[in-house]
């Protein structure tokens, strides 16, 4: 997975957002972009991606729920948590 997969799925899974058109892998998902509803179906989404990819996605980590550190400030810092506990997962 990389930037542009993790900017697709969060297209394809938010479709009923305006203001997704001008996303890139810097802009703000939470507080800006994605409303509550996309936010619980992007991470059903990527938990389904992790499946397929052979791991377990959890973002009900506290990293993932730390409003300072959040894995959902954008669609890098999302991407980077994936691929991080992906590689974690393959190590086990």
């Amino acid at each position: 997975m990389n930037s542009e997969d993790i900017i697709n799925l969060i297209k394809d899974t938010c479709e009923d957002t305006d203001n997704l058109s001008e996303i890139n892998e810097d802009s703000a998902l939470v507080g800006g972009n994605i409303d509550s509803m996309g936010l619980v179906q992007l991470c059903i989404a990527l938990e389904e991606k992790a499946i397929d990819l052979g791991f377990e996605f959890d973002w009900t980590s506290e990293k993932a729920m730390s409003s300072m550190n959040s894995v959902f400030r954008s669609p890098k810092s999302l991407l980077k948590e994936f691929k991080r506990q992906q590689a974690n997962n393959k190590k086990k």
